[in-house]
């Protein structure tokens, strides 16, 4: 395994360079997609292992894969111990399946991340996250773990009793989970008369929602998770079909890239790559995967890459927060608004218990957006407070219509999905 600490600049482009040819080859060789997308271009695998030529290379979507997923399988169905799936909140949940190959460098990916983190192997972890419905994470999160040598405990994200418990019984030192489940069982706490920060957890590695600003700042969220629980908290970022993860370090300048792991581009409208530091769409390249590499994928995610050394001293390149979904941009008004932006919002105020987001169209380039908040206190005093405070940030005032926590929670589709669903697109 190689020490990501030890890499300079010079050694973390022939990682990447080498890691791109090899998976280009593998893919040209055992990929039925990509074979295809070869004899299209009339081109071989190794026409791209030039970087300049490779940003040529077409990009992956998630229709490409979702419309023809056996063929970008590369391994035969007697390989393939375990399949994942994608979550399913921004459609049908892609199969995604894994060699124990895969499974070994998902751990790797995770030991890491980790690590950039600074859990040991004096560690207590509870990982309050969903360990079955076939989620890669949990699964990932569990491998990597074991390989640093902490003690784990697989409490799941159900009742908060049982994480409660844990917390009197075993001491644990820090917690992996979704940071609006961290926020639910902080305000159970402080509502109990329960001082979390007297607990012994000094690390709270928040997974699937943003607790950072662009600038890297705690957004409220973030905030009050680490005002209820007196613990730092780490911002990751990690996607399925690339099969990888990003912890930030205590310098908390961006989730750590694995370059042995991952090839990790931010392009424009057109997939050529904006200038460092400029706001684009994520775009990875698998490196080392068996069962189903991916080149170019286009997540669909919107953040920066920082390539400058990081004050830990590491020179792998750094994710920034994610501002946005490419395809979750509204024009309401003409203004243009990321549910993120909404999501900050609502995140700051403590009378608003829940919310879900609709958005439809309305005309041609104009959408509108519906706010529906669960809230505590007077009904309408919170409403005309939320309309205010969201005027005020995004200079425009979507609809805000007040309902119960049980409509909320139909909305949200809990038992569904493994994540939480904040946002309903219906154009």
């Amino acid at each position: 395994m190689i020490d990501e600490r030890t890499l300079e600049k010079e050694a973390l482009a022939e990682i990447g360079r080498r890691g791109i040819a090899e998976t280009l080859s593998y893919v040209g060789s055992n990929s039925r997609y990509y074979q295809r997308v070869f004899k299209e271009l009339h081109a071989r695998p190794e026409d791209f292992s030039d970087l300049d030529a490779f940003r040529q290379f077409p990009l992956t979507t998630k229709q490409d894969v979702s419309g023809s997923i056996r063929d970008f399988w590369c391994v035969e169905e007697q390989r393939v111990v375990d399949i994942s799936t994608t979550s399913g909140t921004t459609g049908h949940p892609t199969l995604y399946p894994m060699t124990y190959g895969d499974i070994e460098r998902l751990g790797v990916n995770e030991y890491l991340s980790f690590r950039c983190a600074g859990l040991t192997e004096h560690d207590t972890v509870i990982l309050a996250v969903t360990m079955d419905r076939c989620f890669m994470a949990g699964l990932a999160y569990y491998e990597g773990l074991t390989r640093i040598g902490a003690t784990t405990i697989r409490v799941g994200s159900g009742p908060y009793g049982m994480l409660l418990d844990f917390l009197e019984r075993v001491r644990p030192t820090a917690i992996v989970s979704v940071p609006s489940y961290l926020r639910k069982i902080g305000l159970y706490a402080q509502e109990n008369g329960l001082d979390l920060a007297s607990s012994p957890v000094n690390r709270l590695i928040c997974i699937g929602e943003p607790i950072r600003e662009p600038n890297f700042s705690l957004n409220p969220l973030g905030q009050q998770i680490e005002q209820l629980w007196g613990a730092r908290v780490y911002s990751t970022y990690g996607i399925t079909e690339l099969a990888i993860s990003f912890c930030e370090c205590d310098a908390a300048g961006g989730g750590h890239l694995h370059p042995e792991l991952i090839y990790a581009e931010i392009v424009d409208e057109k997939g050529h790559p904006v200038p460092e530091g400029e706001i684009g769409e994520l775009v990875g390249t698998t490196i080392g995967v068996q069962a189903m590499p991916i080149v170019r994928f286009a997540t669909g995610d919107c953040s920066f890459i920082q390539r400058e050394r990081c004050a830990c001293g590491r020179w792998t390149p750094r994710l920034g927060p994610i501002v946005g979904r490419k395809r979750h941009l509204m024009k309401i008004k003409g203004t243009s608004v990321y549910p993120a932006a909404v999501q900050r919002v609502l995140d700051s105020l403590p009378q608003v218990r829940e919310y879900v987001m609709v958005v439809r169209s309305v005309a041609a380039l104009s959408d509108e957006l519906t706010v529906m908040v669960a809230l505590q206190g007077e009904a309408n005093t919170g409403a005309d407070l939320v309309r205010q405070h969201l005027q005020a940030a995004l200079k425009v005032t979507p609809v805000v219509k007040v309902v119960s926590m049980e409509e909320i929670e139909r909305l949200q589709d809990i038992q569904h999905l493994r994540k939480k669903r904040v946002f309903i697109d219906e154009r």
